[in-house]
C-alpha cells in the first residue's frame, strides 16, 4: 500500500478517537447525550418525548441540530469537489473548521454560566457541529465503512466479512472464488482498518472518560489535540503532492 492511503487511514482512524473523546464529554457532562453517535440520540429523543420528567428532549434535539449543521456546512465546502475522493485540500479546510469549533466549545466551557441547562444545550450543539463537519469529511474521503462518527455499520461489516473469509478458507461458503462477489473485494487490510476504528472509538472514549475527573469539560483538549494533529498532517500530504501534480502536468503536455 502506498504512503498516501496509508496516510489517510491513519487520520481516520484518529479522528474516529476523536468521536469516541466528544461522546464521553458529552455523555458525563452535558446530560447524557451524545453528540457524535447520532443514531443513540434519536432513540434517546423518542424517549424523551415520552418521558419529560425524567429526559429533556432539547438535549437531544440540540445535538441532532448542531451535527445537521455541521453537515451542511460541510456539504457547502465540498461542493466544488463532489466528484473527488481522498483527502482533497476541501477535507483539509472542513477539518480545520472542526479543529475551530472544538476550540470554541474549550473557550466556552470556562464561561461562569457553564452549568446552566440553556448553555449545556448550547455545547452540545458546538461539540455536535464539529462532528457534523467531521462525519461529512470522512464520506467525501471515501474509505469503505469508516465514517469515524458511528461504528455501528463498521461492526457490522467487520463481523459479516470475517465470517465470508473464514467460509472461504474452510470451504462452506457458496461462490467463494468469484471474484464479482463484493465480499471477495474486502482485503484483510480493510478488515484490520474497521477493527482499528472500532478499537480507536472505545480508546477515546475510555481516555476522555479518565481527563474527565482531572479536567471536566477541559478534557476536549484531548481531541482538540488529535484534531490538530490531523490537520498538520494533512497540511504537510497536500504539499508535498502539490509538486507531484506538477510534474505529472508539465509531463503531460510536453
Amino acid at each position: 500500500m502506498s504512503s498516501r492511503p496509508a496516510m489517510h487511514n491513519t487520520m481516520l482512524v484518529l479522528l474516529t478517537a476523536t468521536s469516541g473523546c466528544v461522546d464521553a464529554i458529552s455523555f458525563l457532562l452535558l446530560g447524557q447525550v451524545f453528540t457524535a453517535a447520532m443514531t443513540g440520540n434519536t432513540v434517546l429523543f423518542g424517549l424523551a418525548l415520552s418521558h419529560l420528567d425524567k429526559l429533556n428532549p432539547l438535549n437531544y434535539a440540540s445535538a441532532l441540530l448542531g451535527f445537521m449543521l455541521g453537515a451542511a456546512v460541510a456539504a457547502v465546502i465540498f461542493r466544488q469537489t463532489r466528484k473527488e475522493s481522498g483527502w482533497t485540500p476541501n477535507a483539509s479546510v472542513v477539518t480545520t473548521v472542526e479543529l475551530a469549533a472544538l476550540v470554541l466549545f474549550s473557550i466556552l466551557s470556562q464561561l461562569p454560566y457553564v452549568l446552566d441547562t440553556h448553555f449545556k444545550q448550547l455545547l452540545v450543539m458546538v461539540l455536535a457541529f464539529a462532528m457534523g463537519l467531521q462525519g461529512v469529511t470522512a464520506r467525501r474521503v471515501g474509505v469503505n465503512g469508516v465514517t469515524t462518527t458511528v461504528i455501528t455499520s463498521t461492526i457490522t461489516g467487520l463481523v459479516e466479512i470475517s465470517v465470508w473469509k473464514i467460509g472461504q478458507r474452510f470451504g462452506f461458503t457458496p461462490n467463494a472464488k468469484d471474484s464479482q462477489q463484493p465480499e471477495n473485494q474486502i482485503s484483510p487490510l480493510a478488515l484490520s482498518m474497521w477493527a482499528m476504528v472500532i478499537l480507536a472509538y472505545g480508546v477515546g472514549a475510555a481516555l476522555c472518560g479518565g481527563l474527565i475527573a482531572m479536567w471536566h469539560l477541559q478534557a476536549v483538549w484531548l481531541p482538540i489535540a488529535i484534531v490538530a494533529v490531523v490537520v498538520v498532517s494533512s497540511t504537510l500530504l497536500m504539499r508535498i503532492s502539490s509538486p507531484r501534480r506538477s510534474e505529472q502536468g508539465n509531463w503531460n503536455e510536453a
